[in-house]
């Protein structure tokens, strides 16, 4: 019996030692788990408000050039493609971030407003105010 008894306490030593060990385990498995939610979220947030400024930024723009150039007659090619880049944003749906035709309709706003640029001869650019300002070296 004394034999036996010694087998179970050299048994519960070793396994608490693997019960520790795979709680650590799940303990930790579940902090990664939380970390990389939190990572995430704050990396969407992040990039989601950044797509939203910038459409933001070309609709507001767009908007008041139209009020500025519609009854110029020198510039009513750059006027008609101000209309094909608001349908563009108004036709931008943004709930669905893993749809890669989301980044491709965004590419073709850009181009749109680089094009309505360059028809006015005007240099306007969307800044997102995050470039490191300072000395360069």
């Amino acid at each position: 019996m004394a034999n036996n008894t010694e087998d179970d306490i050299f048994h519960d030593i070793i396994m608490g030692e693997e019960k520790s060990q795979s709680q650590g385990y799940e303990a930790g498995f579940e902090a990664g788990k939380q970390s990389g939610y939190d990572e995430g979220y704050r990396l969407g947030w992040e990039k989601g408000s950044s797509i939203a400024s910038e459409v933001g930024f070309y609709h507001g723009f767009i908007e008041e050039l139209q009020i500025k150039i519609q009854d110029d007659d020198s510039k009513q090619r750059a006027f008609k493609v101000t209309e094909t880049l608001l349908k563009l944003i108004t036709e931008l749906t943004l709930e669905d971030p893993t749809n890669n035709l989301l980044f491709d309709k965004l590419e073709n706003i850009r181009a749109k407003f680089k094009q309505i640029m360059s028809l006015l001869g005007m240099k306007a650019d969307f800044n997102t105010g995050q470039e490191k300002k300072g000395v360069s070296f």
